[in-house]
């Protein structure tokens, strides 16, 4: 991509080493290496040459409340050619130097995978794109273990990573203040050169940064909060009037940085926005950004537009995917926030009088805005993920849709990345090919007294009740108790991991990691069960990290409660590894079983009788204090008593028969290597069509 010979890639690194350390090559130590090398990238990036043309014909925009960027620097130096001359430069500390920790993993969670997914899509077809997120404090983090319990470390700003701070900023009015959005970019390199553009409000005297960024959380943890609820899913706390405040002040800002973004493209490339509408296009990803509909009508607006032809334009430039069908992916925005702002409150009255005569539903239900129906009104096409996706969401009990609504509809399979996954499992071998994953994994993560020939059971994903990872934890817990009863009981030797990040303000889900950690050390260091199982809880799991578990995994756990996550992609990943399945009555099993019956995706979630008890559960309460860990205890009673308080809302307990009886039959077929390497062959040949590849292009 570009041309620099390796005597002037080490003159260029000394230079910034000069610059930066005041030290040679030879005496740096990694860090000042690295730093130096980071420079030397962004100097190199900061050459190549866009082509500005890329943007004339079309413009795509992706719009999120968050973004999953795993660490792109092995990417830049090999798509900037640098890579053999580094590695001579750098001989044994190269890899020390490269695989450095980043300390800007942004994000969590499958929204913001999905979004830096078809970011990088469109960007490989050479096409003019930018994803937009807040630049978040508490997203710039990696979560950490202490004591046992999973807290955040907040880095203040990028060091190793390849991040432009622009010297361009918008003035944005908030809260009764005038402030900079301040630009960062984080590139990525293709046919041309896109970003992920982030805005952060520069320091104002009138407005408290680190409450805007993180919100207050002092009181997340009080006792009158803790339990109000345990479904919290939040960016910032939403325990009180203050923490919603902040979260709206954060969708404002966002929306209006975007749009003064987008026209300034405009201008740019065209000089005025007569002809927007045949320019770009707008993929809002979830409802909790809807308000970037509203800041572009005011835009158009201002600019004299009237409000038909405004309201014209706008259908024709936004799309909205839906990712999820929980409560969290149907917004209503407090309209006492929205109506501070006169200029807005028009907006919503004429939308809304549109919405009706057009035969649409109200955008305004009670005292809030309806997110959901204000998109679904504006964009000319609503993406969902799947036939099971389209019909949970025609069912959902948190929206109503009506025929005009439903017409927008249309299916478009979500895709893993590719490129993550790429050098799948060896085929012809399944079995060494998979032995030799396993080994290579134990090596890389420093992982103890590990049976590499025991099952690899896993279950990797953002912590949320609805995902149970606690179903997973229980039962783990239920087989320790039993070989704790009974050292005879049978288990194939299993090695369970377990692992991803919680929202910083879900009680339920740090409980949950905390339950789980403390389990992993009891079991762990119990010589009385040798290695029968092992529980394994992987910290601060990163997306570039994840194709070293897919490759080694020979269960992975696809358990979400009804229609929670419809449209995850990472079982195809796995499955595309070579990994067995072990799934709820998911659309994963569903779309599967519509390719093939044959097939090694098991399924579980039959339910016991409202009257019936769930033996497992009974198990644990008589045996728990056979552990003689007091916190271990609590913690399970304190989670357990909250399933119960809110009648087992993500059929937790409901559950827990069958998911134990489910494990049980594949621990028998891991037994059978014919049967299993059968399984095998068939669920890489099924997860082929739900490939990134299959989606359609823009």
């Amino acid at each position: 991509m570009i041309g620099i010979s390796e005597d002037q890639l080490r003159r260029l690194l000394q230079i910034k080493l000069s610059y930066n350390s005041l030290v040679d090559l030879q005496d740096a130590n990694l860090y000042e290496i690295r730093i130096a090398l980071n420079e030397v990238i962004k100097e190199l990036l900061s050459e190549e040459q866009t082509n500005i043309n890329t943007g004339k014909s079309s413009r795509s925009y992706i719009v999120s409340f968050e973004l999953m960027v795993e660490n792109l620097f092995e990417d830049y130096l090999e798509k900037l050619n640098i890579k053999t001359h580094l590695q001579h430069i750098l001989q044994e500390k190269y890899d020390d130097v490269v695989n450095m920790n980043n300390d800007l993993h942004l994000g969590q969670s499958y929204i913001g995978r999905f979004s830096v997914d078809l970011f990088e899509k469109i960007s490989k077809q050479g096409k003019f794109c930018k994803a937009y997120s807040i630049f978040y404090k508490n997203s710039q983090f990696k979560q950490q273990i202490i004591d046992e319990n999973q807290i955040e470390t907040v880095f203040h700003e990028p060091k190793t990573s390849v991040v432009f701070k622009r010297s361009t900023q918008y003035d944005i009015e908030l809260d009764n203040n005038k402030i900079k959005s301040q630009i960062y970019d984080i590139p990525y390199l293709n046919e041309n050169t896109n970003f992920i553009r982030l805005f952060a409000p520069k320091a104002n005297p009138n407005l408290n940064y680190e409450n805007f960024i993180r919100g207050r959380i002092e009181e997340i943890y009080s006792e009158e909060n803790k339990i109000d609820s345990i479904r919290q899913f939040v960016y910032t706390p939403e325990v009180d009037e203050f923490g919603k405040y902040i979260k709206f002040l954060q969708q404002k800002f966002l929306s209006d940085s975007i749009v003064e973004d987008v026209f300034n493209d405009e201008i740019k490339f065209f000089e005025n926005s007569d002809k927007i509408e045949q320019h770009i296009q707008i993929n809002i990803v979830e409802t909790n950004v809807s308000l970037v509909i509203i800041s572009f009508l005011q835009k158009l607006l201002d600019l004299g537009y009237d409000f038909e032809k405004a309201l014209r334009k706008c259908n024709k430039i936004f799309g909205y995917i839906n990712i999820n069908l929980h409560r969290e992916s149907f917004e209503l925005m407090d309209l006492r926030y929205l109506y501070q702002f006169a200029d807005i409150k028009k907006i919503i009255e004429l939308i809304n009088g549109n919405a009706l005569k057009n035969g649409y539903p109200e955008i305004i239900k009670e005292d809030f805005l309806d997110c959901f129906n204000l998109i679904a009104f504006i964009s000319h096409e609503i993406i969902v993920g799947s036939n099971y996706h389209k019909k949970y969401l025609l069912e959902s009990e948190y929206i109503d849709i009506d025929t005009n609504i439903q017409d927008k509809i249309a299916i478009q399979t979500y895709g893993f990345n590719d490129d993550l996954f790429n050098n799948k499992i060896d085929c012809d071998n399944l079995h060494a090919s998979k032995l030799k994953y396993k080994k290579k994994l134990v090596n890389k993560y420093n992982l103890e007294n590990i049976n590499d020939k025991s099952i690899f059971n896993m279950q990797l994903s953002d912590f949320h009740e609805g995902k149970r990872q606690v179903l997973n934890v229980f039962y783990i817990l239920y087989l320790y108790l039993k070989l704790k009863d009974n050292v005879n009981t049978i288990i194939t030797p299993t090695t369970f991991f377990i692992g991803g990040m919680s929202s910083f303000d879900y009680f339920f889900c740090k409980k949950t990691i905390s339950l789980c950690i403390g389990l992993s050390n009891i079991i762990n260091s119990d010589k009385l069960i040798q290695e029968k199982i092992k529980l394994v809880f992987v910290e601060n799991i990163m997306l570039d990290q994840l194709p070293d578990f897919a490759k080694a995994s020979d269960v992975f756990n696809y358990i979400p409660y009804k229609n929670f996550d419809v449209s995850n992609t990472y079982p195809y990943a796995f499955m595309n590894n070579g990994a067995i399945l072990l799934t709820s009555n998911s659309n994963v099993y569903e779309n599967v079983n519509n390719l093939s019956e044959n097939n090694g995706v098991f399924k579980f979630d039959k339910k016991i009788s409202a009257n019936t008890e769930s033996s497992c559960m009974n198990f644990i309460l008589e045996n728990i204090e056979i552990i003689k860990n007091q916190k271990v205890i609590d913690e399970f009673m304190e989670i357990y008593n909250l399933i119960i308080k809110y009648n087992d809302s993500f059929n937790v307990i409901n559950s827990f028969d069958n998911f134990a009886e489910v494990n049980e039959k594949v621990q028998i077929m891991y037994l059978d290597e014919n049967l299993w390497n059968d399984y095998m062959l068939k669920n890489i040949e099924i997860s082929n069509n739900f490939g990134i590849n299959y989606l359609k292009d823009y």
